[in-house]
């Protein structure tokens, strides 16, 4: 275990697979925070916004969306776009993501674009794989995912293992997933940085050493990033929609109308009660995990990898109890979520109402006299808009 940090060179490249639920948003956000006078430091964080999906998607050919309904490829200028930027004398770090369910092949690809072996070192972010399995399946229920918490372990953990379950294991067998990136930048170029539950410091202090910025540099620009999980009723509440829905959504719509209007303003403006029921993992899961921890923690360890934190804590147990599936959830969670729906729809009709007037403007409407004034033509197609 690493008990100091060796910086990497200047002119290099650090590139982040930021496994989810490791604490990679608040990470992004404080470096996005900073960027205007990272370069006093030399360090460049490249781009405008707080991560570089849209860069890595592009550049990893990886479709984005439901597979079978709106899965698109992103264009490869925002990838070469981000290569530009990182032609940098000084260190830059690129974090997303979406680096953890890339193929071996296209995980060279990646590193060559970005200079080769010679120039990257590769950092992942883990926690135990115990508290990554509740945030998974709510990550799940986001895009549109049915299967109720149980059932969806019971996949994940069976010995023949379905498509969805595979593509689960190759983002998070932890021993995989960095031996990866090593065997291609070479295990002196591969960082594995473990992050101990409830420690909010470890990722900033982590990348602070690996960049050569001060000490609290990126830790004192911590935001309160709301993120939360999901409590027990506003899962339920989803699943159901999801339920509900299915089928009858594209993913672009989906995302839109469930994803930011109805979930996001259920989780960012509400504070669920205290005694509001949170996931629990049931017993035989989590013994599971507690038992694939252990592994991932000794098969780390045995890499040869530089490892910042303990991989013990890989093995951590998840919170365990009986599972619960309510039919009723709190007024305030139903009332969150509606008022998004409610007013991303008002934000589409007032868009269209604009597109109304200003077509108006260019086409008037018929007079009494046969001629077309632009009240008249706008009139006509709220009339429309409105029956």
């Amino acid at each position: 275990m690493e008990s100091t940090i060796t910086p990497i060179g200047k002119g290099e490249v650090l590139l982040h697979v930021g496994l989810h639920k490791t604490g990679t948003t608040a990470l992004q956000v404080a470096l996005a925070d900073a960027r205007g006078v990272l370069e006093d430091h030399g360090v460049r964080y490249p781009g405008k916004g707080l991560y570089h999906h849209k860069a890595i998607l592009a550049g990893a050919d990886r479709p984005y969306g439901w597979r079978e309904n709106g899965a698109r490829i992103t264009p490869k200028k925002h990838w070469k776009k981000m290569l530009k930027e990182a032609e940098y004398d000084g260190r830059t770090i690129i974090s997303s993501e979406f680096l953890d369910d890339i193929s071996p092949e296209i995980c060279a690809r990646v590193i060559d674009d970005l200079g080769g072996p010679q120039r990257v070192s590769v950092v992942v972010t883990l926690r135990s794989i115990g508290a990554i399995l509740p945030s998974a399946w709510q990550q799940g229920l986001k895009a549109g995912v049915t299967t109720p918490y149980n059932s969806w372990l019971k996949v994940m953990f069976e010995e023949d293992q379905t498509p969805r379950a595979e593509r689960f294991w190759f983002r998070h067998d932890q021993v995989e997933q960095v031996k990866r990136w090593a065997d291609i930048v070479g295990a002196d170029r591969t960082y594995a940085v473990v992050i101990p539950d409830g420690d909010r410091t470890a990722i900033f202090s982590a990348f602070e050493g690996l960049l050569d910025l001060p000490a609290g540099f990126l830790a004192n620009r911590e935001q309160v990033i709301q993120n939360r999980s999901m409590t027990t009723p506003e899962a339920e509440f989803v699943r159901r929609l999801n339920k509900e829905l299915s089928g009858q959504m594209s993913w672009d719509e989906y995302t839109v109308m469930v994803r930011r209007a109805m979930i996001l303003n259920m989780v960012e403006k509400r504070r669920p009660a205290a005694d509001e029921p949170r996931i629990q993992t049931p017993q035989w899961a989590a013994d599971k995990a507690e038992e694939y921890g252990q592994r991932f923690a000794k098969g780390i360890a045995e890499l040869g990898v530089q490892v910042i934190g303990d991989p013990a804590d890989l093995a951590l147990r998840p919170r365990s109890g009986d599972l619960d599936r309510p039919d009723v959830v709190s007024i305030d969670a139903a009332v969150a979520g509606t008022a998004g729906l409610v007013l991303e729809a008002l934000a589409e009709r007032r868009a269209l109402e604009e597109k109304v007037k200003a077509a108006a403007v260019e086409t008037p409407a018929p007079t009494r006299r046969g001629r077309w004034t632009a009240r008249g033509a706008a009139r006509a197609l709220k009339r429309g808009f409105t029956k």
